[in-house]
C-alpha cells in the first residue's frame, strides 16, 4: 500500500508553512485580559448550569453522571472560592455554591483557621443545624436559641465537639497562643450563614440607634465603620495572656452594602458594592494568607515545626491588618485577570522560542531517519538495507547543508 505524504514548504522560511503561521501570531496583554474575563465567565456560567441540572435531576443516578469523579472532591488547602477572612484567621467553606457534589445530599462543611485568641465572631445559619468538632486546640464556644431561653456556654478541648441547633447566634473563639482549627458540619447543602454585627449595624442608622436607646446616627455610623471582618481578634483576656495588641483597625471589608433605605448619614460612607445587592460574608484572601495558615493549622495539628507563636505573630499581624484594611474584591479580581494575562503570554513566548530553536535547517526532513538516494524520493534508512545505513550508536547526518524545499513520497 502506498502513502503519499506531501510537505510544503514556507516561500520564506525552510520551516513548514503551520509553524510559520503560529510564529506569525503576535500575543496582546487586551487580547489575553480579554480571553480570560470570558474564560471565567464561562466557567461560572457553566457551573451554574451545572447547579440548574443536578437540582433538576429526577434521581440520584442522574445526578452521579452529571459529575466528574474529580468533582466529588474539594481541597480545603487549596481553595479556589468559599474563603473568608479576617485580621485574625480565615474560614473555607464548602457548599451548594462553590461544591455542586453536595447538591442532593443535604451536607456541606466549613474549616476554620483561628489565629491565637482569634474568634469566629457571633453569627447564625439559617437554614442548618452545625456540629462542630475542636482539632488542636480549645475552643470558647456558646450560643442563644431564642427569647427566654438560657445561654449555653462550653470550652470544647481538642477533640471533642459541641452542636449549635439551627438558626440559634452563636461563636467560637481560639483560647490558646497557637493557631487552632475547627471542622464545622452542617445538615443542609446550603446553610447560610449571617454574621450579626454587620447585618444588625446594617439596618438604618435611626433604627439602631433608638434600639440602643437612642443613640444618634452618626455614633451609630461610627460604630458600624469599625465592626471588624470574621475572623476577628478576640476578648482582652486572651489578647493579654498571649502576649498579643489587637490592630486598630483590623480588616472591615464585610460591612453591609447601602441603599435609600438604610443610607448612611451625611459625611458616612458604606462599602462600595452594588446597592440591591445582599454583601458577601466571604472575601478572598491573599493566596499565601489562606494556603499558608490552613497548611500550617494541619502541621501543628501533628506536632510539626514552623507554626508561629503569638509572640512571633504580633508584630506582623499588626501591619497586615493596617495594610490590607478595606480590602475588597475587585483588585483581587484585577490582579487575578493581570496575573492570568502574563502567564498566558509567558507561555506565547515561550512556545515562539521552542518553535523557532526546534529545529534547524539541517533537520527539516529529520536527517536521523533518511538517506540520501538518487533522485528526489527519500528511504527510511532502516529500511533502504543500503551501505549508507549506520551502524548502531553511530551519528548518520547526509546533510552538511540546508536541503532544497521540495516533495516527497514514503512508500509502505
Amino acid at each position: 500500500m502506498s502513502v503519499r505524504t506531501t510537505l510544503v514548504s514556507h516561500p520564506h522560511s525552510s520551516l513548514p508553512f503551520r509553524y510559520i503561521d503560529l510564529l506569525k501570531m503576535r500575543p496582546t496583554l487586551a487580547g489575553f485580559v480579554t480571553l480570560a474575563l470570558i474564560g471565567s465567565a464561562y466557567a461560572q456560567e457553566s457551573n451554574a448550569e451545572l447547579v440548574a441540572k443536578l437540582r433538576a435531576a429526577p434521581a440520584h443516578v442522574d445526578r452521579v453522571a452529571l459529575l466528574t469523579d474529580k468533582q466529588y472532591v474539594f481541597d480545603f488547602l487549596n481553595p479556589a472560592s468559599g474563603i473568608t477572612t479576617g485580621s485574625a484567621g480565615h474560614t473555607v467553606s464548602a457548599n451548594a455554591e462553590n461544591y455542586p457534589a453536595v447538591i442532593g445530599n443535604g451536607v456541606s462543611m466549613t474549616i476554620g483557621y483561628l489565629g491565637p485568641c482569634g474568634l469566629n465572631t457571633p453569627h447564625t445559619h439559617p437554614r442548618a443545624t452545625e456540629i462542630n468538632f475542636a482539632v488542636n486546640g480549645t475552643l470558647r464556644t456558646g450560643f442563644l436559641a431564642e427569647n427566654g431561653a438560657r445561654f449555653v456556654f462550653n470550652d470544647v478541648p481538642a477533640g471533642a465537639v459541641t452542636i449549635f441547633p439551627q438558626g440559634v447566634i452563636h461563636f467560637e473563639q481560639n483560647q490558646g497562643c497557637e493557631p487552632a482549627m475547627f471542622v464545622a458540619a452542617f445538615n443542609h447543602e446550603d446553610p447560610g450563614v449571617d454574621q450579626i454585627a454587620q447585618r444588625y449595624f446594617g439596618l438604618p442608622p435611626d433604627v439602631v440607634g433608638a434600639t440602643l436607646g437612642g443613640l444618634g446616627v452618626e455614633e451609630v455610623a461610627g460604630l458600624e465603620a469599625k465592626i471588624p471582618n470574621n475572623v476577628a481578634y478576640g476578648t482582652d483576656e486572651c489578647l493579654k495572656r498571649c502576649g498579643l495588641t489587637r490592630p486598630d483597625p483590623q480588616l472591615t471589608s464585610q460591612r453591609q452594602p447601602r441603599n435609600d433605605g438604610n443610607v448612611l448619614p451625611a459625611g458616612y460612607s458604606g462599602p462600595p458594592a452594588p446597592s440591591s445587592t445582599p454583601a458577601k460574608a466571604a472575601t478572598a484572601p491573599p493566596a499565601s494568607t489562606a494556603t499558608t495558615g490552613s497548611k500550617a493549622a494541619i502541621k501543628d495539628m501533628h506536632g510539626g515545626n514552623g507554626v508561629k507563636s503569638a509572640a512571633g505573630i504580633k508584630a506582623e499581624g499588626a501591619a497586615s491588618s493596617g495594610s490590607n484594611n478595606g480590602t475588597d474584591l475587585t483588585p483581587l479580581i484585577i490582579a487575578l485577570v493581570v496575573i492570568n494575562g502574563l502567564f498566558i503570554i509567558g507561555a506565547g513566548v515561550g512556545l515562539f522560542f521552542f518553535l523557532k530553536n526546534r529545529r534547524s535547517p539541517k533537520s527539516t526532513f529529520d536527517s536521523h531517519k533518511y538517506i540520501l538516494t538518487p533522485g528526489a524520493e527519500r528511504t527510511p534508512m532502516y529500511e533502504s538495507g543500503g551501505s549508507g545505513t549506520p551502524k548502531k550508536g553511530e551519528y548518520y547526518d547526509p546533510y552538511p547543508a540546508a536541503p532544497p524545499a521540495f516533495k516527497h513520497d514514503n512508500e509502505e
